[in-house]
């Protein structure tokens, strides 16, 4: 089932890529990536945290924190996570539906997601 926020992503591309497994699968990812900054920023105001509170819990600089709340800059896992348990949010990342990655994921097949042959050059 696609999500108003995927169909939306997809809608604002050219009429060409629309249909990609790769357009979907960006538009998914980016998706997850919105709900899990989203799950650290509301868990962040319903403890009544500041930025500068929640970096001092968990080392990440408060301008990052910032950078991150206004989706200017995306965490890594590890960033994420120390948000993440810092703000008591254990096992955030398993309650999203990561679902199926309609994206290649490397050698399938035989062939390397761009088509070309697994084989390593001498």
């Amino acid at each position: 089932m696609e999500t108003s926020f995927v169909r939306g992503c997809r809608e604002s591309l050219p009429d060409t890529h629309r249909e990609s497994p790769f357009a979907i699968g960006d538009c998914q990812a980016k998706e997850l990536k919105d709900a899990l900054i989203s799950s650290l920023l509301n868990r962040r105001r319903e403890l009544r945290l500041t930025q500068a509170a929640l970096s001092a819990k968990c080392g990440v600089a408060q301008t990052e924190i910032s950078r991150i709340e206004r989706r200017r800059k995306s965490p890594t896992l590890d960033t994420y996570s120390r948000l993440a348990s810092a703000l008591g949010l254990h096992g955030a990342l398993s309650m999203c539906d990561l679902g199926d990655d309609p994206r290649p994921r490397g050698r399938e097949g035989g062939e390397l997601a761009d088509g070309g042959p697994t084989t390593e050059p001498n």
